[in-house]
């Protein structure tokens, strides 16, 4: 077995330390990082099996293939979030990789949420995929949407693989020797994404609900009975709220008449444990309840607010247009903040009714993370105009740990879900980040300069500038993220950045070059087409025929009219292959100085107010287990943390002299164009009253989230220390 397949974060460990080395500053507050304890950092785990599941459909032409938005590119944006994000907090991240942990379809906690029948469909789709594809036809049933969906043997792999990348993230945060080192939250990096995919029927890039699989393995394992899954991807969660109702005993819609007897007249049964509350924030105008081909009964849907009644806890909000970051900001306090205080009420009900049965209540917080309604996401994706800017990801989630300190004793599981660009998925993420370590977001880290930096780390053939201004702390700090996130998961090098990739036939086994700046391989030149040669070609697309009805574009639609009706068609929505210098790029030294002052100023005040607004009353010691998982964590392995630092355990080649400091912030100095700088002893406290950056640090005191909210004695907030 080779190196990097034995550690695969060993890349990232040494550009992590090329990073300190260029940073002096880094490792000069790095005694900082041994004072964290792992309880107080959140752990990111990365999949890289999720890179496996590719579009498959080698005759269709390069045009039909840039609709094709759910792509392995997408982890590498993320990647580039979390490495932005580990640059400013670096000692409180742990990262970890889930390569080894591959999990069956058909596990128990799977089965309980899909039934044993969809996963042994899914299962003999992607093996008998190829012999659809050889043939020139596509690999999914027709009824399915093909725009969207689509399938390979590799994507059993990827499955698997994401199946315990979950596992990972709920071990990371309830299996640990002690509580100081468990860590209360954790970033599962993972795709396809799950929110629509209902027990026994795809949809929307969706296969698997991973929100449901993960709470129900944190059942299984850890006696998990009450969770609630905070939703803030564009689109609604319809597949995660459906299982709500299965959860809640109604039988299916789409179940079969067998098993009849288990319900009673009416489609009901009893409720079982885990019990899920299902909270969203979505544009109901957008996919699965666009105008023009939903249904009454989606919009209902996404609609339906329900709260302890007949075993169901739902709320759904919409998204609504606005014209200033103010004016968000109040639609936020005022109506956004409504489903915290539904997933309280929830929370509350839950424990005075487990009380009375005379049962132990054991509760996680799950947000579905998707970036699509960011700023920076392709209009195409947002059809309808509605959008959020990017310090909501950071507000959200703040409220998020405030809701888990109340509740769940701040444990935290988040998903990504959604965020089809790289802006998107690079700034959305990074904000989510910040904002899981409660920290403050800064707007000038999500300005358009800043994230066009960062995503050009995305392009395939990415090369550093060949000159920067020694005083162009953006450009510098930025090729810093690109090279860390560039190194997280050693597959980008095969799948997304080698000119020329080995790929396996899957029928041989025999390994073959294909260049993968041509289109992939063609039956013949004269048959590239760019609708799938085994659907209809209806001249218009109608509501009731659901080929029609996509998330990301209407599919199976001649050129002439999707080329109207379809705008990203026209787009670029992936990552380019140009290598320009920028020639019309002007630098704005007035941003380049606001940024860097904002990261230098970062210190470690800051960690302490981050260790107190994250003291919380202590959960029980978790469970022993004998089953650890194989996954291996930058902070653990090697005993460093994410920014190199100690992490309290015994280190090999590297100790917290040669890491980051629980708040080394490397800003790049005004004297060097390598290496950041911290000359002061102050904090962002003095940024709270600039312009851009007080809508993110308002003090909420003055903000009742809901009348009837309660307060959770003791647990503070950053902001203002304020309390729920």
């Amino acid at each position: 077995m080779s190196k990097t397949a034995e550690d695969p974060l060993r890349k990232f460990e040494a550009q992590f330390q090329s990073f300190v080395e260029n940073n002096p500053n880094v490792a000069s507050a790095a005694h900082g990082a041994s004072q964290i304890p792992e309880s107080a950092k959140a752990v990111v785990v990365l999949s890289p099996l999720s890179l496996q599941h590719q579009f498959p459909r080698h005759w269709v032409s390069k045009q039909y293939r840039k609709t094709i938005v759910e792509r392995p590119e997408r982890l590498l944006a993320c990647s580039m979030g979390v490495a932005a994000a580990i640059t400013m907090y670096p000692a409180l991240f742990t990262l970890k990789s889930s390569h080894t942990r591959q999990t069956s379809l058909l596990a128990d906690h799977v089965l309980k949420v899909h039934g044993k029948d969809w996963p042994e469909e899914l299962l003999r789709l992607c093996q008998n995929s190829q012999k659809a594809l050889d043939r020139g036809e596509v690999e999914v049933p027709e009824s399915w949407n093909v725009g969207d969906i689509y399938l390979s043997r590799q994507t059993i792999a990827a499955l698997q693989g994401s199946i315990g990348a979950l596992e990972v993230g709920v071990d990371s945060i309830f299996k640990g020797r002690s509580v100081e080192e468990t860590s209360n939250r954790a970033f599962v990096a993972l795709r396809p994404p799950g929110h629509h995919s209902h027990a026994t029927t795809p949809s929307g890039f969706c296969l698997l609900n991973n929100a449901h699989i993960a709470i129900e393995y944190a059942a299984d394992t850890y006696g998990v009975t009450h969770a609630v899954v905070l939703d803030f991807d564009l689109h609604h969660g319809d597949g995660t709220q459906d299982i709500c109702w299965k959860r809640a005993g109604f039988k299916p819609d789409e179940y079969a008449e067998a098993g009849d007897d288990e319900y009673n007249e009416f489609g009901k049964k009893f409720a079982e444990y885990p019990k899920v509350g299902y909270f969203s924030l979505h544009d109901i105008n957008s996919f699965p309840s666009e105008l023009g081909y939903a249904t009454k009964e989606n919009i209902r849907n996404a609609s339906t607010c329900i709260m302890d009644a007949h075993d169901l806890n739902i709320w759904n909000v919409h998204l609504q247009r606005y014209d200033s970051d103010e004016a968000f900001t109040k639609l936020y306090q005022t109506k956004y903040r409504t489903i915290f205080a539904k997933a309280d009420e929830y929370f509350r009900t839950a424990k005075h009714t487990m009380k009375a049965l005379g049962k132990p209540f054991k509760g996680l917080v799950v947000v579905s993370a998707g970036f699509d309604a960011s700023e920076f996401e392709q209009a195409s994706m947002q059809r309808h105009g509605v959008n959020v800017p990017t310090f909501f990801y950071n507000m959200f989630t703040k409220d998020a740990l405030k809701l888990a300190q109340m509740h769940t004793h701040g444990k935290v599981l988040s998903v990504m879900e959604g965020g089809y660009s790289d802006g998107a998925i690079a700034s959305g993420v990074f904000s989510h980040l910040i904002g899981l370590q409660n920290q403050n977001w800064i707007n000038e880290w999500g300005s358009s300069q800043v994230i066009k930096e960062i995503v050009r780390g995305c392009k395939p053939a990415w090369k550093p500038y060949k000159s920067k201004r020694a005083r162009d702390v953006i450009r510098i700090w930025a090729e810093e993220v690109i090279k860390l996130g560039r190194a997280m998961i050693p597959e980008f090098e095969e799948i997304l950045f080698q000119t020329e990739a080995a790929e396996t036939n899957v029928d041989t086994g025999k390994r073959v070059t294909r260049s993968r700046k041509a289109t992939t391989p063609v039956v013949h030149p004269a048959t590239v087409i760019d609708t799938p040669v085994s659907l209809p070609r209806s001249e218009t697309p109608t509501p009731d025929d659901k080929r029609y009805v996509s998330k990301g574009q209407v599919s199976s639609v001649p050129e002439a009219i999707r080329a109207k009706d379809v705008p990203f068609v026209e787009q670029e929505l992936g990552s380019g292959d140009d290598d320009d210098e920028d020639d019309d790029y002007e630098y704005d030294e007035e941003l380049n100085k606001t940024f860097n002052r904002t990261v230098e100023d970062i210190t470690i005040d800051d960690i302490s107010r981050h260790l107190e607004s994250l003291d919380i009353e202590p959960p029980a010691p978790p469970p022993s287990s004998s089953s650890r998982p194989q996954t291996r964590s930058a902070a653990r392995s090697n005993g460093v943390t994410a920014s190199g630092g100690s992490s309290g355990g015994s280190s090999s080649g590297s100790s917290s002299s040669t890491g980051s400091a629980s708040d080394a912030r490397r800003p790049l100095s005004s004297s060097s164009t390598n290496a950041y700088k911290i000359p002061s002893g102050s904090t962002t406290r003095h940024l709270r009253n600039s312009r851009t950056s007080r809508l993110m640090n308002f003090d909420d005191s003055d903000i009742s989230m809901v009348s009837h909210i309660s307060t959770a004695k003791g647990h503070t907030t950053r902001s203002g220390n304020t309390k729920w």
